[in-house]
């Protein structure tokens, strides 16, 4: 069987597995947009240019970052759990293929929500956002970094564990992260930290997008996710393969 022709059976397969989780995932999706861009807004008691700016950007980026980190490592603990990976990874087709699959069924899963998060963001703030014509692959390049280390997290631990560690991860995101407020606020120890991990990173390249006019996507923003994104894949594929 050819890897196209496996890739294209393991999507459909895939796409089949999670159907009934899929409308709750989007209204999931769709409750935390609305949660972030009406929300938020009530921790300021004035709303200034910038701050809403970060807030609208915010929506888009953290759907995406608790979709990848948070509900992917879920959904893989419980395929773990119950056999289902084991069996995926007995059938005669590369882990690398598999794995591709797997990430376009949750990339195509998290893409409707990030949507509804911007129009949302912008109708509720009144924005006319500057959108780059870069904005499509700067928001898979995110999306797939954001999903591939949700991936890796859920192979590499047991998983009672990679679900605790889902939970602290998404405090991590919605509290202590420059998503919805610049860096400069965060201590330098903080600071440091951040500019290491993916998450600011993913941030910055998502408000360079939506708001081109006002906020630059750096070369170091890209190369921390990109970097990100080749590790965890390389990790993921590695320990499918060791363990089949």
């Amino acid at each position: 069987m050819s890897a196209l022709r496996s890739y294209r059976l393991l999507v459909v397969w895939q796409l089949r597995r999670v159907r009934g989780v899929m409308p709750i995932a989007i209204v999931v999706q769709g409750l935390l947009a609305v949660g972030i861009v009406l929300g938020y807004p009530l921790l300021f008691p004035q709303l200034d240019p910038m701050t809403t700016l970060f807030l609208a950007t915010a929506a888009p980026t953290i759907t995406l970052i608790t979709m990848g980190l948070v509900l992917v490592p879920q959904f893989v603990a419980q395929a773990k759990t119950e056999g289902s990976l084991d069996y995926m990874r007995s059938l005669p087709v590369p882990r690398v293929v598999y794995l591709f699959a797997d990430l376009t069924v949750w990339l195509a899963l998290v893409l409707p929500g990030v949507v509804f998060a911007i129009v949302v963001a912008a109708a509720r703030f009144g924005l006319d956002l500057h959108v780059s014509p870069l904005v499509v692959p700067a928001l898979l390049l995110v999306a797939l970094t954001s999903t591939s280390v949700g991936y890796a997290i859920a192979t590499l631990l047991p998983p009672m564990l990679a679900n605790l560690t889902t939970q602290v991860l998404v405090v991590f995101v919605l509290m202590f992260s420059p998503l919805t407020f610049p860096a400069e606020r965060l201590p330098d120890w903080l600071a440091a930290v951040h500019r290491a991990l993916p998450i600011q990173a993913m941030g910055e390249i998502v408000r360079g997008t939506l708001a081109a006019d006002v906020f630059p996507v750096t070369a170091g923003a890209v190369a921390v996710l990109a970097a990100w994104c080749l590790a965890s894949f390389a990790t993921t594929s590695f320990v499918l393969g060791r363990r089949a």
